[in-house]
């Protein structure tokens, strides 16, 4: 397999669709997907990263799910909206956990951070399959956020 560094270098939306195409091919190979999460190369591969991502099972991207509900502490790093709508179709009953404790997270943080990154999470209330059975505690936090962004800002 080539070296991990030349595949982000193969992605990097400033090469040639050709060139991007090669390094997809080459990243659909990786089975640790821990090096497509917000990799250590340059922003400009995450958003081609997540597209991968975004193609795996649930179950293959069930042990990163903590990594990657952190990419979603910014909507604006590229990839995170990608990410977002693949953890919309994502098994509820395999979310469930790692969002709460993420959630659980994100609450501990200083307050502006904290709470944008919950506006961000809150985008999950979208995933059906997990409504229902998320716990009361993270359901009322989520919900105050839920296409509610930045209502608390300037107070």
């Amino acid at each position: 397999m080539t070296d991990i560094n030349n595949i982000y270098k193969m992605l990097d939306c400033q090469n040639t669709v050709e060139e991007q195409l090669d390094g997809i091919k080459q990243a659909q190979k990786i089975t640790d997907l821990s090096l497509l999460i917000q990799p250590p190369a340059n922003p400009s591969v995450w958003e081609q990263c997540a597209k991968i991502i975004y193609e795996k099972s649930d179950a293959e991207l069930e042990p990163y799910l903590d990594k990657l509900l952190e990419w979603l502490q910014d909507l604006n790093w590229p990839g995170a909206l990608t990410i977002s709508e693949r953890l919309k179709n994502f098994s509820g009953e395999k979310l469930k956990e790692s969002l709460e404790s993420v959630v659980e997270k994100a609450d501990q943080m200083p307050n502006d951070e904290k709470l944008r990154w919950l506006d961000y999470l809150s985008e999950l209330l979208d995933n059906n399959r997990l409504v229902p059975i998320l716990s009361e505690n993270v359901y009322t936090i989520l919900k105050k956020h839920y296409h509610n962004w930045g209502y608390w800002y300037g107070k």
